[in-house]
């Protein structure tokens, strides 16, 4: 018998989660105790409130504090875990009762229905114009988003678009292109209601909704030459060019830097409600972490294959040397030295087998979460995008100019400025195709656009990294499930067809008298 009341819990329960911590306590509650809807959308401050809320899933442990990383920085395929506790996620081998993948798909389903609240009660609410036209531009945003980042990951989804009641608990998946449509229905809205300027800092404007239609156009395109798309992706980028601009990187990898004028869509943590992106990527004991009485994990680690290959593309790329901790770092205030990949090689039983990421690594680090934000999309992002699709379009020759930017910004990050990554030039369209992806990689490394960036091109794309990520020398001769060597993936194009998504979560089947083990995706 399916268990009806998990999904009742998750869904039905919208505004009241703005009284929540943690979303493990997701089952019933009385909600005779919470305030009516008359009194949540009576004036602009109930409303702000009510809005506000529509953000709290967001920043749960199993949203973006924890188990987005878990699942995409896991699995991205430019990134290694360290932790014996996800050799499935990170060999592409995720099973469809994975606790990460079901929790979070219930929690961004939390999300999804605080945003159907808002939408079903603003308009008869006794909030001004603009604030009901922004709230519901950011709930639309929202919405938008969080299909946008399930049907990436877990295909055709239910597509609950109104409160739920009694008669709507059950609900099949919907087609892959039905929720896309959904997805670009709801951020066209957003572009449409949204201000250029958002009064609440950190929360979207039009310009970041027109961004990410960008990416969800890029995604459709499939890799795809001559799909509509591409210029679907140009044209959306254009809207946002020029309106944000690239920062110095040791102002970009600054984790106690807020919101800068890179950053499009910014998931806003705090003292409260914190990050555990610093304990995920730390070494344990360091002079990055001095004040830390919780040693972090480190166990989000850059793959040695995308290492080596940045390294031999760009010698000398300040984003290396801002972004990466290589060779070796130091504790105990200097004293002591920890040698490290590439200058450690001499056992391939342990963690020094890899480099750590530094980008973003917050030195405010005490125990488990720290007020740093994590940057959902920025600039670059656009601008490496839009060269994508130009030279999808019309070839590499105007598409140059957008690209040369981002490896500028790299270049004179440095003092005094660095002779790599140096512009492109004379490519052809397939080159420039291949190299855009892997600067997406260097550029983008550990920031979970990988996982999504590897699939929207198709498997053969997917299959041909996993070849060469095989191939690389510095991994383990042999497949192997030692703790610190770096698996190999299956390269087969049945395992690369079944890896293009997740599984789809068993925690939703049993809850869903609608969706049944045959709905499950293909391969699980």
């Amino acid at each position: 018998m399916k268990k009806i009341n998990i999904l009742l819990g998750a869904a039905l329960f919208t505004i009241s989660s703005t009284l929540f911590t943690s979303c493990d306590d997701i089952l019933e509650e009385n909600t005779d105790s919470f305030p009516s809807q008359a009194v949540i959308y009576s004036n602009d401050k109930s409303v702000e409130a009510a809005l506000t809320g529509c953000y709290h899933g967001l920043i749960s442990y199993n949203v973006f504090q924890s188990d987005y990383h878990t699942i995409f920085c896991t699995a991205g395929g430019t990134m290694n875990n360290t932790s014996s506790s996800y050799n499935d996620s990170k060999a592409q081998k995720t099973e469809p009762d994975n606790k990460y993948v079901g929790r979070h798909f219930k929690t961004c389903y939390r999300v999804i229905a605080d945003c159907n609240d808002l939408l079903s009660k603003i308009d008869g609410s006794g909030a001004s114009d603009v604030l009901k036209t922004r709230a519901k531009g950011e709930a639309h945003f929202l919405r938008g988003m969080i299909y946008f980042n399930l049907v990436r990951a877990f295909g055709g989804l239910p597509l609950r678009l109104t409160p739920i009641t009694s008669t709507t608990l059950d609900m099949p998946r919907s087609t892959v292109e039905e929720t896309y449509q959904q997805v670009v229905a709801d951020l066209q809205e957003a572009a449409e209601l949204l201000p250029e300027v958002n009064p609440t800092d950190g929360r979207p404007n039009s310009y970041a909704a027109h961004a990410l239609l960008a990416k969800v156009y890029i995604t459709l395109a499939n890799g795809e030459e001559g799909s509509p798309y591409w210029q679907k992706c140009i044209d959306e980028c254009m809207k946002v060019y020029g309106h944000y601009q690239l920062v110095p990187l040791q102002t970009l990898y600054n984790a106690q830097n807020r919101n800068t004028a890179e950053s499009i869509i910014e998931i806003q943590f705090s003292d409260i409600n914190g990050s555990t992106w610093t304990q995920g990527i730390a070494p344990d004991v360091s002079d990055f972490t001095p004040n830390s009485s919780s040693n972090p994990y480190g166990r989000y680690r850059p793959s040695k294959y995308i290492f080596d290959t940045w390294r031999e593309q760009y010698p000398g790329d300040p984003r290396i040397e801002e972004g990466i901790i290589y060779n070796y770092y130091t504790k105990n205030g200097g004293v002591d030295t920890v040698e490290i990949y590439p200058a450690y090689t001499s056992d391939t039983g342990s963690g020094r087998m890899w480099p750590y990421l530094k980008k973003f690594l917050d030195t405010r680090y005490v125990a488990q979460y720290t007020a740093q934000n994590f940057i959902y999309l920025r600039y670059a992002d656009v601008l490496l995008m839009l060269a994508e699709a130009i030279n999808e379009v019309s070839g590499p020759d105007q598409a140059y100019q957008y690209v040369n930017e981002v490896l500028a910004r790299a270049r004179n990050s440095a003092e005094p400025a660095a002779a790599q990554p140096a512009d492109w030039s004379g490519m052809t369209k397939a080159e420039f195709r291949h190299r855009i992806m892997y600067e997406r990689f260097f550029e983008l490394l550990g920031e979970e656009t990988e996982y999504f960036d590897m699939r929207r091109r198709g498997p053969e794309f997917l299959l041909e990294y996993w070849k060469a990520h095989n191939a690389h020398p510095a991994n383990c001769p042999e497949p192997s499930s030692t703790k610190y060597k770096e698996d190999y993936f299956i390269c087969t194009p049945e395992m690369a067809q079944r890896a293009m998504l997740l599984p789809f979560p068993t925690l939703e089947i049993n809850s869903n008298n609608a969706i049944t083990d045959a709905d499950q995706n293909p391969g699980y």
